[in-house]
C-alpha cells in the first residue's frame, strides 16, 4: 500500500483538521494511504457463527432488557 506523508505547520491545516491550539505553530506530520474495506460486519458475523455454531456468546445473557439496564447503571 502506498503512504504519502506531508509536514505542515498546525496553523495551515486548521481550515480542514480540528487541530489543538497547542499544536499551531509546531510541524505536524501528516500521513495518507487509502483506506482499507473492512467489509460488512454482518457478513464477518455470520461467517463466525457458521464456524463456530456450537458457541453461542449471547447465551449466557439472558433478559437483554435488563442487561441493558444494569449496564446503564454501572454509569450513574
Amino acid at each position: 500500500m502506498q503512504e504519502y506523508v506531508v509536514i505542515k505547520k498546525g496553523s495551515s491545516i486548521r481550515h480542514c483538521i480540528n487541530v489543538p491550539d497547542d499544536f499551531m505553530d509546531m510541524d505536524l506530520e501528516i500521513k495518507i494511504r487509502p483506506l482499507v474495506k473492512t467489509g460488512k460486519i454482518g457478513k464477518k458475523l455470520e461467517a463466525l457463527y457458521n464456524k463456530y455454531p456450537d458457541i453461542a456468546p449471547f447465551g449466557k445473557l439472558g433478559d437483554s432488557k435488563q442487561w441493558q439496564r444494569n449496564i446503564r447503571d454501572e454509569w450513574a
